[in-house]
């Protein structure tokens, strides 16, 4: 029996999103210091900051690397909330690095300075705080609008954190 369009759909969707959280933590792996990096990436949101941003129950922070933490949701949506730290001395390169395709906006009101960049379905918050640089991403919720609106919200709370 061949798989049906939709269980095809499904499994490449996780691809996809396995592949995205996968460049995320890689992008965001160690290479310099001088960043101020909590020692738990999850520790400056709790589950119920997550959950109330993102409307819907996650579970506890999970620690990817030294420097990422992603929350799950899974019911009723499988939707997903990664929070990554970077060196200090990528924010020049990332606030102005130009990639085809992408859009940047910069953004007031979040840290010292902040962007969102959208690429295709997916929009990243960047936030600088003094020497913190730290990324918010959300999966699984498809409205771009909603993704920054989400992301602003748990970049505010990172923000008063770090």
């Amino acid at each position: 029996m061949l798989p049906s369009k939709q269980t095809m759909f499904a499994a490449r969707s996780v691809s996809l999103l396995t592949a995205a959280i996968a460049s995320t933590i890689v992008a965001f792996s160690p290479r310099t210091a001088g960043a101020q990096v909590p020692s738990d990436p999850c520790s400056p949101l709790t589950s119920d900051e997550v959950s109330a941003a993102l409307g819907e129950t996650v579970a506890a922070g999970q620690k990817a690397t030294d420097k990422a933490c992603a929350w799950t949701a899974t019911k009723p949506k499988h939707q997903i909330v990664s929070l990554s730290f970077s060196p200090s001395g990528d924010w020049t390169k990332r606030k102005t690095q130009q990639i085809p395709g992408d859009t940047k906006v910069n953004l007031t009101g979040i840290g010292d300075e902040a962007f969102s960049e959208t690429a295709g379905k997916y929009t990243s918050l960047y936030v600088k705080k003094g020497n913190t640089i730290f990324l918010v991403r959300v999966y699984g919720v498809p409205d771009l609008d909603q993704q920054l609106t989400i992301e602003k919200t748990i970049a505010k709370k990172v923000a008063a954190k770090v």
